[in-house]
């Protein structure tokens, strides 16, 4: 049992998302120890098991993480946490969507977002007055009431620039950094993360080393 004494590294991830009912340690988190056997078994503890009735979503902590390393692996280990105090695993289905389906899929999302941004711009427009400001310049510069839309060819090309750049579309992809909504998602999916957890906690729904 010498082997077992060797300092562990966990880092939990906050959300993961597995297919298969079993999930076990290497799932969830990453792993490292000076011995490589010893690490390949902790990989392959077996930390959880999806149940009809638990439904596809569960809050598993670090403390229930440590409870089945030492079920499986026995109480003479040195374990350090270096990562998350709770981690979300999601169960997805392991059956892919119609390929018909997601292509209806990406229209719709597509022409939603198209249509929206278009009406926030022509709003905003509107709202700001655009095109009182145009027909100002115009007179200021040229004498003119309006003019032969130069300046709202230039505007709305503008615009589209703007977005793509913006968002990072013209840089290479090895270094790329995260576009604005990449970084939105994120948020979003933490803040996501978060919330569930916190709602499991007040419901004692989450898997801790009281369960």
């Amino acid at each position: 049992m010498d082997s077992l004494k060797s300092d562990i590294y966990i880092k939990l991830d906050g959300h993961v998302r597995v297919d298969q009912r079993e999930v076990r340690l290497k799932d969830m988190a990453s792993v490292y120890c000076s011995d490589a056997v010893l690490m390949r078994r902790l990989e392959n503890v077996p930390v959880f098991v999806f149940k009809e009735k638990d439904g596809e979503k569960e809050v598993i902590s670090i403390l229930y993480v440590y409870a089945a390393i030492y079920k499986s692996l026995g109480k003479d280990l040195q374990i350090h946490s270096i990562g998350s105090e709770d981690c979300l695993v999601d169960l997805i289905s392991k059956r892919k969507p119609s390929k018909l389906w997601s292509r209806i899929q990406v229209v719709l999302v597509s022409l939603v977002t198209f249509f929206g941004a278009a009406f926030s711009i022509m709003t905003y427009n509107e709202d700001a007055g655009v095109d009182d400001v145009f027909k100002t310049v115009y007179k200021i510069f040229f004498g003119l009431d309006s003019g032969n839309g130069v300046l709202e060819f230039t505007y709305s090309l503008g615009i589209g620039l703007g977005i793509l750049v913006f968002f990072n579309h013209f840089e290479k992809k090895g270094r790329r950094n995260p576009t604005a909504m990449e970084i939105q998602m994120d948020k979003y999916e933490q803040d996501m993360v978060d919330a569930y957890v916190k709602s499991s906690d007040r419901r004692g729904k989450s898997l801790d080393v009281e369960d």
